[in-house]
């Protein structure tokens, strides 16, 4: 079965405090917790949880005997290396000014801590009233040479959540200075993403690993696993997007065909 999937953006923005008494992000964080509420997934019934952890235990259906189940919810977001960190994985807001030990942190001397953007999704997960099993991917955002290989999203994954968010490139007032092609390739993206998986791993594909990090599109990486996981005829919430503290950041959300709609 394929898994719905729910775009966030990159930026640390849309976790209430980041930005002081102002709340820049608040409209596509009310946009995020809609699309994550609507898309909380429940553990297969042929896949008990721990009590104790809420992980994921036994096989999932399709998963070979001897394969470990994933949990029902994975986190896809940009990092500084690519790495995997299994449930329970706690925040790591700290170099976005907010306290480290936030309550939303999973508890337990176990819990490895994401980067910040994939902390920005488990904060939204949690605040949307998800309370499944969370595994976080990491990938480098900005990828040498070649396409590097799309990760697999492991079978008994219900939702992917997927974090980035086009050029920071596109504007006088975004975190990076402007590059006269950012706002063609941010155009072609967010028509890919509107169009489905094929219309967006076409997009990203055109842009190519060289000029995503010339132009600081930290989805690139992130946005080729949602289009190859979710690959097939999808419905498309959004996409929302918005220019928050001078760069675009994008909410949007895939649907296949056979599940309900979110």
């Amino acid at each position: 079965m394929r898994p719905a999937v729910v775009f966030l953006p990159d930026t640390a923005l849309l976790v209430p405090g980041a930005a002081g008494r102002e709340d820049p992000g608040a409209a596509l964080r009310e946009e995020a917790l809609a699309l994550l509420g609507a898309a909380v997934p429940e553990l297969p019934p042929d896949v008990p949880a721990d009590p104790a952890t809420g992980v994921p235990v036994g096989r999932a259906a399709g998963v070979p005997a001897g394969r470990a189940a994933s949990a029902p919810v994975l986190v896809v977001a940009p990092g500084h290396v690519h790495r995997t960190l299994r449930h329970p994985v706690a925040t790591g807001l700290g170099a976005a000014g907010l306290p480290a030990g936030r309550p939303d942190a999973p508890p337990g001397p176990d819990a490895r801590r994401a980067d910040v953007p994939a902390s920005v999704a488990l904060t939204l997960l949690r605040a949307a009233g998800v309370t499944a099993a969370v595994d976080v991917v990491e990938l480098p955002r900005d990828p040498d040479g070649d396409a590097p290989d799309v990760p697999d999203v492991p079978v008994g994954v219900v939702l992917l959540v997927v974090v980035g968010s086009p050029s920071a490139r596109h504007g006088d007032a975004a975190p990076l200075a402007e590059d006269p092609r950012a706002a063609d390739a941010d155009a072609a993206l967010l028509a890919g993403l509107a169009g489905g998986p094929a219309a967006l791993a076409e997009a990203l594909d055109a842009l190519g690993p060289r000029a995503a990090r010339e132009l600081a599109v930290s989805a690139w990486p992130t946005w080729r696993v949602a289009a190859a996981a979710a690959e097939g005829p999808v419905r498309v919430s959004g996409p929302r997007a918005e220019v928050v503290a001078g760069a675009w950041h994008v909410v949007a959300a895939w649907r296949p065909h056979a599940q309900e709609a979110l």
